[in-house]
């Protein structure tokens, strides 16, 4: 009991922390003239900015784009609430290695195939590779094969973390888990484009702003981290040695992916069309510059490196 109350303690302390970075740098920031909440109003450009401050991107110059945020939103909620299903009524107890391919395919799979088979209305007639839905797929693809493939054993070294279900794996890491997290990324992904595009359109682009998007971006990398770890304790096969560390450092380890991949995902399609060999380059870059970032912490605490196989 003393050991859950010291995690909630020190999570209270760098949540205050965090709020208080937040509310200094929001205080120098300033809002743009003529800035409006309310969606769909006086916005001028592909992503949303000249002219009002907004969430969402502006359908009628960039209505691909539009939909597909849309469309992620609603089908996120679809996966979110059969995981808590599944963690709830421990239906994964039954999976086997198959279960879970399964199921985690299943979570992933609408996110690129539901768009194909009914294309929105921007997207109708349009090329595959011209499609943002398709656009996004690739990169956050390409960016969660490279966190499962390489960023999974810096876990297993330095927070000792480890998946003891039954599963089909490819280089020690649960092929499942190549899968739920496609899903997983999809989602953060576009809620970290709204809250950047809001900050972006609605105060003036100067120091003050930059260094107010810089702190609101650490924030959401570690709440995003955080909240992840949290929401999957209840599920039992993935360890770690000490869950105080998984959730207090481990969340800013986990966050160091999303530093680095929210300012970078919202480039794509925001102000003006990405061809698709950008998309995937910039994805390929982000996960190297992850993984140097990961590498520095790994040798500043001077742990050793294995990249094992069983």
């Amino acid at each position: 009991m003393s050991r859950d109350a010291d995690v909630w303690r020190d999570m209270g302390a760098i949540f205050t922390a965090i709020a208080i970075v937040l509310v200094a740098t929001f205080a120098f920031v300033k809002a743009e003239k003529g800035t409006v909440t309310r969606r769909g109003r006086g916005v001028a450009g592909r992503g949303g900015g000249g002219g009002g401050a907004r969430w969402m991107v502006n359908e009628k110059t960039n209505a691909s784009k539009a939909s597909a945020e849309a469309f992620v939103l609603k089908y996120s909620g679809c996966w979110i609430a059969s995981v808590a299903v599944v963690i709830a009524l421990k239906a994964y107890e039954w999976f086997g290695k198959w279960g879970y391919l399964t199921y985690c395919g299943a979570c992933a799979a609408p996110a690129l195939a539901w768009p194909l088979m009914f294309p929105s209305a921007a997207d109708r007639g349009r090329a595959l590779g011209a499609r943002y839905i398709v656009k996004a797929n690739v990169w956050i693809g390409v960016f969660s094969f490279i966190g499962n493939y390489w960023y999974t054993h810096y876990f297993y070294n330095v927070l000792k973390a480890d998946y003891t279900f039954p599963a089909h794996r490819l280089n020690d890491v649960p092929i499942s888990m190549y899968l739920m997290t496609h899903a997983y990324f999809m989602f953060y992904h576009v809620l970290s484009n709204a809250a950047l595009r809001r900050i972006r359109t609605g105060y003036v682009n100067n120091a003050a702003r930059f260094v107010f998007e810089c702190a609101a971006v650490g924030a959401m990398a570690y709440t995003t981290a955080f909240m992840e770890s949290l929401t999957i304790c209840g599920f039992p096969y993935y360890d770690f040695a000490d869950r105080h560390m998984a959730y207090t450092l481990g969340s800013a380890f986990y966050g160091i992916y999303f530093l680095v991949s929210f300012p970078m995902f919202l480039r794509v399609d925001e102000d003006a069309s990405m061809p698709m060999s950008q998309v995937f380059w910039e994805s390929m870059g982000s996960g190297m510059a992850v993984l140097c970032l990961l590498d520095f912490v790994r040798v500043y605490l001077r742990i050793p490196f294995i990249m094992r196989i069983k």
